[in-house]
Order: structure tokens, then C-alpha cells, then sequence
């Protein structure tokens, strides 16, 4: 989580949020839109994890940055779900094309294969439902398996 905290910062996540128009409605809501964004994140990083057990990790990380009020409870799975489905997928969006960068210069050994700037290391898989709408954008790789091969999903300009 420290490395989320250093790579991510909060002003940038409430630029995104701010940017996407989706500020708290309410001053005491308990998942406040800068929280549901770093819940997001937990959840991508603790993929084998429950809502409920991405949020308890998150919470001492989140009431050390400042961004947890202690009077908080862990929210349910319900909560977390409905605040996500508020949120959207917007500022995330806005928050990707605000801090992501790759780290590789161009004259970093390993960095390229050819005209490709390497995104992830051999074995990373992405499973994809296998309808055609996904087929015509990802292709597929070999029975059953799509990818994205050479694309950068958000157009971000780097």
C-alpha cells in the first residue's frame, strides 16, 4: 500500500474526482468518492480477497494518509458495491491518465520488443469473455484465450 500511497497521491485522486464531476453529495458519507478510488485500487491489488477484506487492509493505510475518519466502520460489500456503481469508472480514468507513465526510458535494455514498449512480464494472462464484440477488439491468442497485444487501452497521449 505505500507503494500505492507514493504513486498515486490524494490531490491527484481528487483532481480525478473533481475533473470526472463526481464530488461527495454528502459531507458525511462514509465512502467519500477519494476513498472509493483507493478501494478500487485495494480491490486490483487484493484480487483474491472479499470486498469486506480489501476494505479492513485498506483502512490503516487510509487512516494514516489522513483519509479515514476513525468514527468509520468497514463498509459491507453492499455499501462498497453501490458506492462503486456511483462512482463509476470515470475518475479512474482521469486518475490513469494523470499518473500513469512508464517507468522504461527508450534506451532501457529489456524495455522494447522491436517497435513495442514491453507492458508486462511472460505469463501475464487477461481473461475476457468470449463474446464477439470482444473477439473483434482483443483477437484471440489461442483457443479460448484473448488479448490485447500491442494496444494502450486509455488514449492518455503517452
Amino acid at each position: 500500500m505505500g507503494v500505492l500511497a507514493a504513486s498515486v497521491p490524494r490531490d491527484a485522486v481528487d483532481d480525478a474526482v473533481a475533473a470526472a464531476g463526481k464530488q461527495a453529495k454528502r459531507s458525511d458519507g462514509k465512502l467519500p468518492p477519494h476513498v472509493v478510488v483507493y478501494l478500487v485500487m485495494a480491490l486490483a491489488l487484493f484480487a483474491g480477497d472479499d470486498y469486506e477484506e480489501a476494505a479492513e487492509r485498506l483502512t490503516e493505510t487510509l487512516a494514516a494518509w489522513g483519509c479515514w475518519d476513525d468514527s468509520w466502520s468497514v463498509p459491507t460489500s453492499g455499501g462498497i458495491t453501490q458506492a462503486r456503481q456511483r462512482l463509476g469508472s470515470e475518475p479512474l480514468r482521469e486518475l490513469f491518465c494523470e499518473v500513469a507513465a512508464p517507468v522504461a526510458e527508450e534506451l532501457t535494455r529489456g524495455a522494447f520488443l522491436g517497435p513495442w514498449r514491453l507492458m508486462a512480464i511472460d505469463g501475464f494472462e487477461w481473461d475476457a469473455p468470449d463474446t464477439g464484440e470482444n473477439a473483434a477488439e482483443f483477437g484471440f491468442s489461442g483457443p479460448g484465450l484473448m488479448t490485447r497485444a500491442g494496444r494502450r487501452t486509455p488514449r492518455c497521449g503517452w
